[in-house]
């Protein structure tokens, strides 16, 4: 069985017994870990005005807090004290794909989960501020000292400091306290509150992982009933009996009205694989624009062909999202909040976890012409781009 880190955990044992149940601290997790991004690196990521980042501020003296997060640019970092300050920046394993090795230790989860790696940069007693996720995050430092402070349980009704544009919990009493050097990770589930300060510059990469929520799932259930033309039937009650109120909802009818839910879920139950996959699917708003920088005109299988030939290789656009589900009879491929019908569930593997696609796939993919279409379309979608790697 596949090891967990150098925990002495199995990757099935860390998820029995540590996954979202409690904080788990890694040291080493990644051994002589030498940081590939800089923080001059991640300070002209965040000024870029296509590229999601956050700079937080807080004052010295008062402790108040102050967040930028449109519109960064260099004097916005010229005009910074030498400390209390942080930024961060989303999706870099996205705008720098030479960062994706750092997310392959993690593909034992499904990858519908994963979000994204973010970045974070401090200067000496930089923070965000004591806060809590509603998703798991797994926290790995890779330059400098940070201090993490965690709770042993979670909070699930967390009180904020109001007034600011930040979740920063009113009052924090941490359980543990440890300090991460590079290549220690610390694990945090939803909910556990912890709390990060630089002990000096330093960068720590955040690998988030997300989980819809029940008005979402709910939501993309929903329309794919509209989709589909199901729920139609009508609230029934053959055995109602004399209203003493007229205007009073009766208990009975909520409960009968919640047992119409059941039904409605039910009904649309060979439709809630393919919703979940446009769900978890979805560009995030902050990533289309870049994502589309890739779209085409719609290819054909000999233009294919003749690519492939001249030796080259097609890449999977990292800034859109993939996922597949098979049953008896078929696979769906999804992309970008879209499905795509595949017999061959083989074909939907290469199709959304493949990262470059050779001749050699080229040569399998063909023998199916509904693969070959799906693939066009991806290409003329942007979910796959030509690369010349002689």
């Amino acid at each position: 069985m596949t090891a967990f880190f150098n925990t002495g955990l199995t990757q099935q044992q860390f998820l029995d017994e540590y996954w979202q149940k409690k904080p788990l601290l890694i040291r080493q997790a990644f051994t002589n870990f030498q940081s590939t991004i800089t923080a001059d690196d991640l300070i002209e990521l965040a000024c870029e005005p296509d590229i999601e980042s956050r700079l937080i501020e807080q004052s010295e003296q008062s402790g108040d807090w102050l967040l930028k997060s449109e519109g960064l640019s260099e004097q916005d970092f010229d005009k910074l004290p030498a400390t209390h300050w942080t930024v961060l920046v989303q999706d870099i394993d996205k705008h720098l794909p030479e960062l994706q090795p750092v997310i392959d230790p993690f593909r034992f989860l499904p990858d519908w989960r994963h979000d994204d790696l973010m970045a974070s940069y401090a200067p000496k007693s930089g923070s965000v501020g004591a806060h809590t996720d509603s998703y798991d995050v797994f926290l790995l430092q890779t330059m400098g000292t940070r201090r993490w402070q965690v709770s042993d349980q979670p909070i699930l009704q967390p009180e904020l400091i109001t007034g600011l544009d930040l979740q920063i919990l009113k009052t924090f009493d941490p359980d543990q306290s440890w300090d991460l050097v590079p290549g220690d990770m610390l694990y945090v589930p939803p909910h556990f509150a912890h709390h990060g300060v630089a002990l000096d510059d330093c960068i720590t990469f955040s690998i988030g992982f997300r989980a819809p929520s029940k008005v979402e799932v709910l939501d993309a259930v929903t329309n794919a009933l509209l989709e589909g033309n199901l729920g139609q039937g009508r609230y029934s009650d053959p055995e109602l009996i004399t209203a003493q109120h007229t205007h009073e909802i009766s208990q009975q009818t909520v409960t009968k009205i919640k047992q119409l839910l059941h039904d409605v879920i039910d009904e649309a139950d060979p439709l809630i694989a393919s919703a979940l996959g446009r769900l978890v699917t979805d560009t995030k708003n902050s990533l289309i624009e870049l994502a589309e920088d890739n779209s085409s005109d719609l290819p054909t299988a000999e233009e294919l062909t003749v690519q492939f030939k001249q030796g080259k290789v097609l890449e999977r656009n990292l800034y859109y999202r993939f996922a597949w589900t098979r049953n008896d009879q078929t696979s769906q491929l999804f992309f970008a909040a879209e499905a795509y019908d595949l017999i061959d569930y083989e074909h939907a593997i290469l199709l959304t976890e493949k990262t470059l696609l050779t001749e050699a796939e080229w040569r399998l993919l063909s023998l199916n012409p509904q693969s070959v279409d799906v693939l066009c379309e991806l290409i003329a979608e942007g979910g796959w781009f030509w690369q010349d790697l002689s």
